[in-house]
């Protein structure tokens, strides 16, 4: 790796949520996460809550896996999971092991970073 730390999406999910909220804490609400984008401009939603498609289904983390939709391109390395693998930009990802994730975003050049252009 470069100068950038390797991703780890468990904590891009963690940093997305008020965990001293109650309702966070008690898997009563879903927090989501703000749409990932990548330092090349590639972007998805990914996703780990009590209601996603991720294990464990909780607030809390850490995760295994995790849920991911609408990407920007084709993501090819996280086909197998696509929900509908003939509309690969517009569908749901289900239960993808964090480790893949974590590598197609490292394959994009990692996150960029708040206000960074890509």
């Amino acid at each position: 790796m470069s100068d950038r730390q390797q991703t780890n999406i468990n904590d891009y999910l963690i940093s997305q949520r008020d965990m001293t909220d109650e309702k966070v804490n008690s898997d009563r609400s879903f927090p989501l996460a703000k749409r990932l984008v990548c330092r090349d401009g590639f972007s998805l939603s990914v996703q780990a809550t009590s209601g996603a498609y991720c294990s464990p289904r909780t607030n809390r983390g850490p995760w295994d896996q995790v849920e991911v939709g609408y990407p920007s391109a084709m993501p090819e390395l996280i086909m197998d999971y696509a929900e509908d693998p003939d509309r690969p930009t517009d569908t749901v990802y289900g239960y993808v092991p964090v480790a893949l994730i974590n590598q197609l975003i490292d394959l994009h050049g990692g996150m960029a970073a708040q206000g960074e252009q890509t």
